[in-house]
C-alpha cells in the first residue's frame, strides 16, 4: 500500500476514471493517453485543485 492509503487510491481512482472518459470522447487512443500520464508523472508538480501551482506562489 502507498503512503496515500486506501483513500488516496480511491482518490486516484476516481481521477483516472475522470481522465480516462476526457480521453474517449476526444477520441485519443490508449497508448497516447498514458503517454500523457506519464510525462505528467515525470516532468512536473502535480497541483491539485485543492492547492495552488507552487510556480505561482
Amino acid at each position: 500500500m502507498s503512503a496515500a492509503g486506501v483513500q488516496g487510491r480511491e482518490r486516484a481512482g476516481r481521477a483516472a476514471a475522470e481522465y480516462a472518459a476526457v480521453i474517449a470522447s476526444v477520441g485519443i487512443d490508449t497508448n497516447e493517453a498514458i503517454r500523457i500520464v506519464h510525462a505528467a508523472l515525470t516532468r512536473s508538480i502535480p497541483v491539485s485543485p485543492a492547492r495552488p501551482d507552487p510556480k505561482e506562489a
